[in-house]
């Protein structure tokens, strides 16, 4: 089902509104859940409003604000006091940006934090500002140590934005495990039989392709002891080192009592004016020139990090966000408990 990018942004923010954020919390938690749709990244986008709503109604601070702890001339601590997630990551964004344009880099940790959806919608936002971008948090503990058993490790995403100046900029985007959690809860709620294996372990450790024993499982971290180091790295940077909870102390997002999952994010924003100069961005459009127009081994054309989502992104503005039925309804739902005309919907 598909539905007008306006009208479903509209709707988003009425929502986000009735639960108690102000007009311009909601634009900014609206915002990056459709950055993530728009990008094709559905597990990460609007799928999660009806969680996150009852979640401002019982269990994020809708009234606080990102607060500095400490400030130095590289870097910021800051506490995000139990906000809703997109909100804290989007602001310690801004301030990233902020001051890495007057020194040249900056570097913003944040700990009592939770989970911030895709962020790719983050180096996006800096890419925008012409600004490269590392943005990693951690998450609760879904892999075991490489070779263990014991759930200790998060699915810890790293996302990294690079600007040019007439290029799609590259704006990569990934987690550390073979595939996020989401996508085997997406699997499991859509009614599939199997996923690949190499996602998943059942919960004694051994692999498995049912959705059902992989929910209940580890899951397994991309390219096995890389991911697994990779994963490890970005805990103790963006959690352990940003004050925040690590290993299988990280709250989940998913609890009886939603308290604060006590997440971390790192966000690191460099100048590359400041570092190579005005030219780089031309530099950057003629690397990447280079990378789309190199010979291809199929009939497609070979793309850099970020094209696929762009197109995602180009179809959703023309004919609409494709949604699930599942999704519709929820925010149909939402929509009707207060007082809102449904989604006008078209296959």
């Amino acid at each position: 089902m598909r539905i007008a990018e306006p009208e479903l942004r509209t709707a988003l923010r009425k929502l986000f509104a009735s639960a108690g954020l102000t007009e311009e919390n909601a634009a900014v938690v609206t915002h990056c859940l459709m950055e993530a749709e728009l990008a094709g990244i559905g597990t990460h986008g609007v799928a999660m409003t009806e969680a996150h709503l009852k979640k401002c109604r019982d269990g994020y601070d809708t009234g606080a604000s990102l607060t500095v702890e400490t400030e130095k001339p590289a870097f910021a601590v800051c506490h995000a006091h139990n906000m809703i997630g997109m909100l804290s990551a989007w602001q310690a964004m801004e301030l990233a940006v902020e001051k890495a344009a007057e020194s040249g880099m900056y570097a913003v940790f944040c700990h009592h934090a939770n989970t911030f959806s895709a962020a790719y919608c983050y180096v996006r936002y800096a890419a925008e500002h012409g600004m490269i971008s590392y943005v990693s948090c951690n998450s609760p503990a879904q892999m075991a140590p490489w070779g263990g058993k014991e759930k200790l490790l998060g699915t810890n995403p790293l996302a990294i934005g690079i600007p040019a100046r007439s290029e799609k900029p590259f704006l990569f985007d990934m987690a550390t495990s073979a595939v996020a959690k989401s996508k085997i809860n997406q699997a499991l709620h859509n009614g599939d039989a199997a996923i690949p294996f190499g996602w998943a372990t059942d919960e004694n450790g051994q692999p498995t392709n049912d959705p059902k024993e992989a929910v209940k499982g580890l899951i397994l971290p991309m390219a096995g002891p890389k991911g697994y180091g990779l994963s490890m790295a970005i805990d103790m940077t963006a959690g352990l080192l940003s004050h925040a909870a690590f290993l299988d102390g990280v709250g989940r997002f998913y609890s009886d009592d939603n308290a604060c999952m006590n997440v971390g994010h790192m966000m690191v924003v460099i100048d590359p004016r400041a570092v190579y100069g005005e030219s780089f961005y031309d530099e950057v459009d003629a690397y990447l020139r280079r990378v789309r127009q190199s010979a291809s081994a199929t009939e497609r054309t070979v793309m850099a990090p970020g094209d696929i989502n762009e197109n995602y992104r180009q179809d959703a503005l023309a004919n609409g966000v494709e949604l699930p039925e599942r999704v519709v309804a929820s925010f149909n739902r939402l929509l009707g408990d207060i007082g809102e005309e449904p989604l006008s919907c078209r296959a």
